[in-house]
């Protein structure tokens, strides 16, 4: 082969994974002393160190954004049953929408700041239990007790109440605990625009569960400042409405709730509180299948067993997490469990 056509090509160097910290230390670590613009270097190790805090694991990471596409409807099927792979953009417009999400950096031990697998395995559901729960949304609109359609416990960043709002046009609550619910209520606000044009919206408010009755809204005054407001309205409930407990609420949902001992206990607190007492009530909880959490797990259930629950559907599905150790590898395969309940008829 003569190659007088071929043009000479340097062979491509390959970077090890393993080698990507060392050589970005070096960059933050060096006075860059052949760049004479100071601007210049700042733009150099300010990139260098992102890059490098993104190889540190989740914990070692700023204030992130992150997008998730959620599916409004359920795909069309071909004749052998199999999903349409061929729809134009015309056709697919409508099929999903993206949700916004604020996660800042983790501190301490609050772990929901961050969206887990779990929660995005539930949020690519919604569109497919849309019928199965019309009733419960639809009775929402004949109580003046429940003004939200569902309640989110432990929402974490409020991926999966955020996506119930958008997917079923409906009006949501995402509660937590008080350092969790401020970053809560911005996303919330941060989504209002896309929840408000498919019929639905989201509100943000503290709920402990081990005194689920005292239910605080987020707000945010007219001078910027955060604040919270006791809401009394699960007061008036109890004891102006009589048959109803807390906020009433036809449709609890929680994803990844259990990782204490003593949570099972606590959410079935939480849920006897404010759970609807009707036929067409339904809580849905999604967890990862953890081997060390098996215990509670089966305390989950016997717990829910407990308030009169009865399970009327399980699947399990495979969902991703990015939880590393800062090595750069794949994400992590995540088995999750998901479980329906109503209360018992007999």
């Amino acid at each position: 082969m003569s190659g007088t056509n071929t043009p000479f090509q340097q062979p491509k160097r390959k970077v090890r994974s393993e080698g990507i910290p060392h050589y970005l230390t070096r960059i933050v670590s060096s006075p860059l002393e052949w760049i004479d613009d100071d601007e210049e270097k700042e733009r150099i190790w300010d990139a260098a160190s992102i890059r490098l805090s993104e190889r540190s694991g989740r914990t070692g990471m700023g204030a992130i954004s992150r997008s998730f596409r959620i599916p409004t409807r359920v795909e069309p099927l071909q004749e052998n049953n199999t999903t349409r792979t061929d729809q134009s953009p015309s056709d697919t417009r409508d099929d999903a929408v993206e949700i916004e999400l604020h996660e800042p950096a983790l501190t301490e031990d609050n772990l929901g700041l961050k969206t887990w697998a779990s929660s995005y395995v539930l949020a690519k559901k919604w569109h497919q239990m849309r019928t199965e729960l019309s009733q419960a949304v639809t009775s929402v609109s004949d109580s003046h007790a429940a003004p939200f359609a569902i309640l989110e416990l432990g929402a974490g960043t409020g991926l999966v109440g955020l996506s119930a709002a958008a997917v079923l046009g409906v009006n949501v609550l995402l509660t937590d605990l008080p350092e969790i619910v401020p970053n809560l209520a911005r996303n919330a606000d941060d989504n209002e625009e896309l929840l408000s044009s498919r019929g639905g919206s989201a509100a943000a408010a503290v709920i402990d569960w081990t005194k689920p009755q005292e239910v605080r809204f987020h707000q945010v005054p007219n001078d910027g400042r955060e604040s919270e407001e006791i809401c009394g309205g699960s007061v008036v409930a109890q004891t102006q409405l009589p048959g109803t407990r807390g906020l009433s609420v036809p449709i609890i949902v929680a994803a990844d709730p259990i990782y204490s001992t003593d949570h099972p206990k606590l959410l079935a607190q939480a849920v006897e509180c404010h759970m609807k007492r009707s036929p067409e009530a339904r809580l849905i909880v999604e967890m990862p299948i953890r081997e060390t959490y098996a215990a509670e797990r089966a305390d989950f259930v016997s717990c829910m067993q407990g308030l009169g629950l009865s399970l009327i559907r399980e699947e399990t599905d495979i969902g991703y997490d990015d939880w590393s150790e800062g090595r750069g590898e794949d994400l992590t395969e995540v088995e999750c469990w998901m479980t329906m309940w109503a209360w018992k008829t007999t």
